[in-house]
């Protein structure tokens, strides 16, 4: 029964806490990237920094969805699971004499 609603589900994942604080954590490096400054100044040479800004703006967000996606995956696999058991539990009860 437990294969039934588990299958195609991560079991062994970290808990929620674990993805929230994973999760602020990159929001917060996201929000320190979009504070540094587009060009600076060194000595007599300019360097615009926004390529690299807008890459690791990227590289941060492809990780936030990267977390968020796995939750939502694996919740919707979840409840599809559970969804299918209940069907067969309704079947099965129709059938008992």
């Amino acid at each position: 029964m437990a294969e039934k609603i588990l299958g195609g589900v991560q079991t062994k994942k970290p808990s929620l806490e674990v993805f929230d604080e994973t999760i602020t954590s990159l929001n917060r490096t996201r929000d320190e990237i979009n504070l540094l400054k587009q060009t600076v100044d060194i000595g007599w040479l300019r360097i615009n920094a926004t390529p690299l800004i807008k890459e690791l703006q990227n590289t941060v967000n492809d990780w936030i969805n990267c977390y968020t996606s796995f939750l939502l995956q694996n919740t919707v696999a979840e409840i599809k699971n559970i969804e299918s058991f209940i069907g067969d539990v309704a079947d099965g009860i129709k059938v008992l004499p």
